[in-house]
C-alpha cells in the first residue's frame, strides 16, 4: 500500500497525537458524536479531493467565502483538530442527521461515558441520499460545485467494487463507504504503526450502520479510516456481506468537481431516489 498517500489525511489531535482522518469524538455535542459518521466521511473526502486535485485546491485557497480555518482543514498538510472539527461541524449542520427530540437535548447534557448512551439513541443518523445532497449543498455555500458518483453494492461482485474503488481513488483520493444492515470486520490500529505490524497488533471491530472512508487498495485489502484510526478491510469478506438484502442501501461513493448544472442534476437525482423509497436507511454509529 502507498503509505505516503494514505497519510494525506494526517491531523494533529487534541492530545498532540496523530489522527488518521477526522474523529467523531471531536464533536462538542454528544448527539453529533453519535450520529456524525457521515459528516466525518464527508470532511475526509473533501480534504482528500483538495490534496489530489490542484485546480480544486487553488479554488479553495482563492475563495474569499471560505473561512481561514476551513481552508486550513482542507489544504494544510497537517491541520489542527480545531480547524478540522470546524469543517466537520459545518458539514454536519448542512448535511444534517435525523435527531430525535427531546432525546437529543437529554443526550447532550449527560456525561459521554454514561450508560445512557448504550440504552437510548438520540439520533437515527444519515442516509446515502442525505450524504449526497448534504455534501453538494455544503460545497455550494462556498461557490464550489461538486457531484457524487455512487455505486450500490448489494449483490455487487468483488471485481466490480474493486474497479469502482480504483476509479474513485484516482479521481478524488478517497471513496466513501456506507455499510448499512450488513456487517463486516475492520482491523483498526494506531496511526503511527507499521502497516504489516498493524495486521498483527490491530483489533478487529464490527462495522455496521456506519460511514467509513477508503484511502487506498492493495490487492484484496482496503485501507480505511474511521474514528481517527486507520484500518484494513478484507475485500472478500466485504463482498460476502453484500450478498444479502441487508445490504440493500449499502454503497460506495466519491465526489468530484463539476459544473453548477451537473451538481444540480446530481442533487435532483438523489431527491428522486428518496421519493422512490431508496435512501431511507439511516446510519448513526
Amino acid at each position: 500500500m502507498n503509505i505516503a498517500r494514505a497519510r494525506q489525511l494526517q491531523i494533529t489531535g487534541p492530545d498532540r497525537k496523530k489522527s488518521y482522518g477526522g474523529d467523531q469524538r471531536w464533536f462538542s455535542s454528544n448527539t453529533k458524536a453519535a450520529g456524525g459518521c457521515g459528516s466525518v466521511a464527508g470532511a475526509n473526502a473533501l480534504r482528500s479531493l483538495a490534496m489530489v486535485n490542484d485546480a480544486f485546491r487553488e479554488q479553495i485557497k482563492n475563495s474569499s467565502k471560505i473561512p481561514a480555518q476551513v481552508r486550513d482543514a482542507l489544504c494544510s498538510k497537517d491541520p489542527g483538530y480545531d480547524s478540522f472539527s470546524l469543517l466537520m461541524t459545518g458539514i454536519y449542520e448542512t448535511m444534517g442527521s435525523f435527531e430525535i427530540f427531546p432525546l437529543n437535548r437529554i443526550y447532550d447534557r449527560v456525561d459521554r461515558s454514561s450508560k445512557v448512551f448504550t440504552r437510548i439513541k438520540s439520533t437515527m443518523g444519515l442516509s446515502n441520499v442525505g450524504f449526497i445532497i448534504g455534501i453538494i449543498r455544503f460545497a455550494r455555500k462556498f461557490s464550489l460545485d461538486l457531484a457524487v458518483k455512487s455505486c450500490p453494492t448489494a449483490f455487487k461482485s468483488k471485481e466490480e467494487a474493486r474497479g469502482f474503488i480504483k476509479e474513485g481513488l484516482a479521481a478524488s483520493g478517497a471513496v466513501v463507504m456506507l455499510t448499512c444492515k450488513n456487517r463486516h470486520n475492520a482491523r483498526l490500529f494506531d496511526p503511527d504503526a507499521d502497516l504489516e505490524q498493524r495486521l498483527v497488533d490491530g483489533k478487529d471491530s464490527a462495522i455496521k450502520s456506519h460511514f467509513t472512508t477508503i484511502t487506498d487498495i492493495d490487492g484484496d485489502r482496503l485501507l480505511i479510516t474511521t474514528w481517527g484510526k486507520p484500518g484494513v478491510v478484507d475485500l472478500n469478506e466485504l463482498a460476502g456481506s453484500w450478498r444479502s438484502v441487508k445490504a440493500y442501501e449499502s454503497c460506495l461513493m466519491y465526489i468530484y468537481p463539476c459544473t453548477r448544472k451537473e451538481a444540480t442534476s446530481c442533487m435532483l437525482g438523489a431527491w428522486k431516489l428518496f421519493a422512490g423509497g431508496i435512501g431511507h436507511t439511516l446510519t448513526r454509529k
